[in-house]
Order: structure tokens, then sequence, then C-alpha cells
């Protein structure tokens, strides 16, 4: 059976908003469910110039100071027997979280701050974070832990990325006592009947191949095999509809290089109705 469990502590960014304290609620869910510590960090501009026109850095601080120990009530509230540990740092939040997150297994933040405009999906902040980030990011959604939603959605595209993506949906999965949905999407050539049919039980065994590394490790995990003709950040957001997390790799299959958020990962992040979990190569 798989454990699931992670092999280091999470940090979640706060910042006072209610969809911070919202992130921190799904920090402490997965804390919980790995066996893990917890903490809570925000960030303050350092000012060097104080003025009357300006926010006096004490007061920032202040602010911050507040918006952790609001984000240790709501932990406390949701998760008893958890006891978060708190930061609080001075300098630009996505830089911050940045610098902190290689000392972490997981890193999440919320998909928009108390900053961010109303009709964003994804605010700068868990932009930078999800595509800089050397570990796993959770972005989470602007809702408070669906206990209705079920189902992790996963993208499998036959990467490294993917199948690390693979990897890791199965391990919150067997946290969550969850199933798993693999997705391939594809484009098939132009072709009638026989190779058409050909073509298409050649993705099933794609993906069957990619899923069967894995899922051995998992015996107590469902897991559902879906291929779909489509492209494949539309099949992933559709199949994300009621779903509880869907699982992309930071690039696929064909993602460059130099880039640090692929296509698809980036169409996900800013459309999808769930939180989403962004893994790089572990």
């Amino acid at each position: 059976m798989g454990t699931g469990a992670l092999v280091r502590p999470v940090l979640v960014g706060v910042d006072g908003s209610e969809i911070g304290l919202r992130a921190a609620e799904h920090a402490a869910e997965e804390a919980l469910r790995g066996d893990a510590d917890l903490t809570l960090m925000a960030a303050h501009e350092e000012r060097l110039d104080d003025s009357v026109s300006r926010w006096p850095s004490d007061l920032d601080e202040k602010d911050a100071l507040a918006a952790v120990e609001a984000a240790r009530e709501r932990v406390r509230s949701v998760a008893p027997g958890l006891e978060p540990r708190v930061r609080v740092v001075a300098g630009s939040p996505a830089e911050e979280l940045l610098r902190h997150a290689r000392d972490f297994g997981l890193v999440v933040v919320g998909h928009r701050g108390r900053g961010g405009f109303l009709g964003m999906r994804i605010g700068s902040v868990a932009y930078q974070v999800a595509a800089h980030a050397p570990g796993d990011v959770l972005v989470t959604s602007g809702e408070a832990v669906d206990r209705g939603a079920s189902g992790v959605v996963v993208g499998v595209d036959g990467s490294p990325n993917a199948d690390d993506a693979v990897l890791a949906a199965l391990e919150t999965a067997s946290r969550h006592g969850d199933r798993v949905r693999a997705v391939r999407a594809w484009h098939p050539v132009a072709s009638r009947g026989r190779r058409a049919e050909e073509a298409e039980e050649e993705q099933h065994r794609r993906l069957a191949e990619a899923l069967a590394r894995h899922t051995c490790d998992f015996p107590e995990v469902e897991v559902v095999r879906e291929v779909v003709r489509s492209q494949p950040a539309a099949a992933l957001l559709e199949a994300a509809s009621g779903a509880r997390l869907v699982v992309v790799g930071a690039r696929g299959a064909r993602g460059f290089a130099r880039l640090s958020l692929g296509g698809v990962a980036h169409a996900v992040l800013h459309h999808a109705p769930c939180p989403v979990l962004v893994v790089r190569r572990r």
C-alpha cells in the first residue's frame, strides 16, 4: 500500500485576506493528511525611507503579524490537533516565498491576494510561485476545503514531468482516500477505419504503460483511465469540474526547456474550477 507521506513540511503564504485564510485551511488539510509540519508565513515590504506620505514600515510588520495570527487561529479551528509554526519576514511576498520554498516539500498559496483584481483567476504572487518554486506548489481556489468535491485529475502525456504528476496524484489520492482520473488527450491524424482504431488503441496502451510505473505501489487507489480527442488543457479543464484537485506537470512533452511553466499548466492555473497542484521533477 502506498503511504502517500510528505517527505518535508508544508509552507503556506498568508496576507490577511479571506483567500489567504482559506489557503491556510487547505495547507492544514494537507499537513494533517501527510503527517507533516505546517508553517504560516507573511511578508511585509521593507521600507527604507518612511515619511508622512507612506505607510510606516512598523505598521506593515504589524499587519503581517496580524495575518499569521489570524491564519493560526483559522488552522486551530479546522485542525485542532495541528500547531503551526509562524514566520514573518521583510521583503516582497513572491520573492520571500520562493526563497523559503527550498526548505519545504509543498508550498501553498491562494490564487489571489488581497491586492488582486476581481475577475482574475490567479494573481501575480501565486503565478510567480507556481512558475519558479523549486518544488511542488498547490494553488488553492477562493473557497474553503470542499468536503463534497472528490477525485484527483491528472494529465498524462508521456513526459517526465507528467510521470511525476502521476506519482503526486496517486500520493494525494492515497492520503485523502480518493480516486484518480488519468486523462490523456490526443488529436488523431486524418485516417479512417482500422487505422483510426489502431491509433486510438495506441493511445490507450501508452496511457496504461505510463500509469503502470506507479499504480502497483498504490493498490488501494482506484484509477480511471480516459483517452480524449481534444487539446490537453481543454480536456483537463473539463475533467476538473467537480474534482477536488487537478494535478499538472510544470511542463509537458511539448514544453520548452527555458520556460518555467508550459502552456497546459499556464491554462489550467488560469481557468481551473478547483485547486491546482503544479509538480516538478522529483
